[in-house]
């Protein structure tokens, strides 16, 4: 029994230091493939990897480019969220491992709290990737740099090492960009603690501040053929999305990246530390406060706001339409984007205008939001519009959206529903030059052949389940985009061209509903007849059974097909509404989810705002 117990030991010994880099990567993996993994596909949909000789040649011309290039050949996997989680985990764990190998080449000589100090600068690039537009150019940039600073410090003969050191700063700043500070900080630290043994300190300060001056140079004399601002050349081309913007967060990782190894040469008393290495409750407490610490740093680091609205997205992306329901009515949507998306899974499920009411709405921009020039907002109306039959609009919005990637990257997603419009609209020229380029992808690259087959077949094309049907439900007498202050026409444009889109009928019914325009609602409701409901969508009933007794007493003449429950709780809400608009039952089901209540209810209380805004104003 002692044997088998004693040999339990040794291996926790010998491997409880792996097997805790290992519950680390797991961790990671766990994290980005569930809760987050909308966030390794919004990463996705705005690049497009290229296998092409030229694509490559684009990215290494410039300083960084091959991290650049290496991150861009991963985040493809990201399509695959499993796959990306496990990068993106490999990559920490890399960097974990990386940090532990250099702070015992500076010194360190106890595994606790070197090896948990290790685990700090992965920590921290997880937190700094909760800003989405931080490039996983950065991850693989650090990563390569500790490396190459851990190869660096094995080096033993001093004109070896001087060469390498030459030659390493210029090829570390060309492939990897900006984190050559870090590698020149490691160098310096090696030196460091070379002169400290043989008790030189002033040559190694000196000889510190030549690889200081080296590194400089060799960044102004590699970029003088760039027409880049000085900022950027030394802040970094492709760590972050926005060029125009100076992130601090890689710098800030870059501190932890350089300060945890050189923690190893400060001196420590070694009876302290003998007895803190001993206190086995002292070492499960600094492990647990390293979690808990890491797990409130990295949820404070990921925006809910942002990710919600990326989640969102994905979901839509995805068509997974019960997942976007049952997400609204655990919390409700507020932004017009999230709004919208609820609204687009409630019609692909045919339950819009039966449950409008049940969910937040804000007006009709939560069906139609209000054109952004950016690279988020236009992607999931451009799904609505897709949907709907307004193919141009589509095609604009997505357009829109790819021009508008801040560094200037297209997406295999969005040029996918390019080409699609374009079939659509049988403009194939345009559709084989645009799948030419995602043949030379590799997860779109089976359907751009399988597509590529279908041009100029216009029997096989009409016979598609989406293509035929969006080509029967596009406006097809004139070539128009849209009129945002006139959706309701542009609507009712769409549905007369073809009185089977329910889609647009319903659209136009609920545009009008959110609008509060019950004079056109009820000039419109008799066009649903086209439409073949087997029943009046409740939330239609609630209106018409509103409509009718404005003017009438009796229930029991009201002339639709309605529900008695529907006229019931509609009745009530009414007669609670007139006796006192501020009636805390009406805030309660089901009163709250009624037609009316978003009528008389909310709008009261937004013109209230209105008017309040009108004397802040004046």
């Amino acid at each position: 029994m002692n044997l088998k117990y004693n040999l339990m030991k040794n291996l926790m010994i010998k491997t409880w230091k792996p097997l805790l880099s290992l519950l680390f990567g797991v961790a990671v993996v766990i994290f980005w493939a569930v809760p987050f993994v909308g966030g390794l596909c919004f990463q996705e949909q705005y690049q497009m990897f290229l296998f092409d000789t030229g694509y490559f040649l684009e990215r290494i011309v410039l300083p960084g480019g091959l991290a650049d290039y290496i991150s861009e050949f991963l985040v493809q996997f990201y399509y695959m969220p499993v796959l990306g989680g496990a990068i993106i985990a490999l990559l920490l764990m890399g960097i974990q491992v990386a940090v532990w190998g250099l702070m015992k080449q500076y010194g360190a000589r106890h595994d606790f709290p070197g090896y948990l100090l290790s685990f700090l600068p992965g920590i921290a690039l997880w937190c700094a990737m909760g800003d989405q537009n931080v490039l996983l150019s950065f991850v693989v940039a650090l990563f390569g740099a500790l490396v190459i600073g851990w190869i660096h410090n094995r080096f033993h003969n001093r004109l070896v090492k001087v060469v390498f050191e030459l030659v390493s700063t210029a090829l570390v700043y060309w492939l990897l960009g900006p984190v050559v500070f870090l590698y020149a900080a490691l160098m310096i630290g090696d030196t460091l603690k070379n002169a400290k043994q043989k008790g030189n300190v002033f040559s190694g300060i000196g000889y510190s501040a030549v690889i200081l001056i080296l590194t400089i140079a060799w960044i102004l004399l590699t970029t003088q053929s760039l027409q880049y601002p000085l900022y950027r050349i030394f802040a970094g081309l492709n760590y972050y999305r926005y060029p125009g913007a100076i992130s601090p967060l890689p710098f800030v990782v870059m501190v932890w990246a350089v300060v945890i190894p050189f923690l190893g040469m400060i001196p420590c008393h070694r009876k302290s530390l003998q007895k803190l290495q001993q206190s086995k409750v002292t070492i499960v407490l600094s492990y647990v406060l390293v979690i808990v610490a890491s797990w409130f740093g990295i949820k404070a680091s990921f925006d809910e706001m942002t990710y919600e609205l990326i989640d969102y997205d994905f979901l839509v992306r995805t068509e997974q339409w019960d997942k976007i329901i049952e997400k609204a009515e655990k919390k409700p949507a507020t932004t017009p984007l999230s709004v919208s998306c609820v609204n687009l899974a409630l019609s692909q499920k045919g339950m819009l205008a039966d449950r409008l009411f049940e969910f937040y709405q804000n007006g009709g921009e939560g069906l139609f939001p209000t054109f952004t020039r950016d690279m988020i907002s236009p992607v999931s109306t451009a799904e609505i519009f897709f949907r709907l039959g307004m193919v141009n609009d589509a095609e604009r919005y997505m357009f829109e959206a790819q021009e508008a990637i801040p560094n200037y990257r297209k997406s295999a997603r969005l040029t996918r529903r390019i080409i699609e419009c374009e079939i659509i609209n049988g403009n194939y020229k345009v559709a084989a030059k645009l799948l030419r380029r995602l043949q030379k992808t590799l997860f779109y690259s089976n359907w751009a052949n399988q597509t590529m087959a279908l041009l100029g077949n216009e029997k096989a094309i009409n016979r598609h389940p989406v293509y035929g049907k969006l080509r029967k439900y596009r406006e097809k007498k004139q070539d128009f985009l849209f009129s945002d202050r006139e959706m309701d026409q542009m609507l009712g444009l769409l549905f007369l061209n073809d009185n089977h889109n329910k889609m647009a009928y319903e659209y136009l019914m609920c545009y009008e509903l959110l609008q509060r325009d019950m004079e056109k609602f009820m000039q419109y409701y008799p066009l649903g007849r086209f439409v073949g409901y087997d029943h009046i969508p409740r939330t239609f009933q609630e209106i018409l059974i509103g409509n009718w007794m404005k003017t009438h007493s009796d229930p029991r003449t009201i002339p639709y097909s309605v529900d008695a429950q529907n006229v019931n709780n509609t009745l009530n809400f009414i007669q609670l509404y007139m006796q006192n608009p501020k009636d805390p039952q009406l805030s309660q089901q089901p009163y709250v989810s009624n037609a009316w209540y978003y009528v008389m209810v909310q709008g009261a209380d937004e013109a209230a705002r209105k008017k309040e805004g009108m004397k802040e104003v004046y």
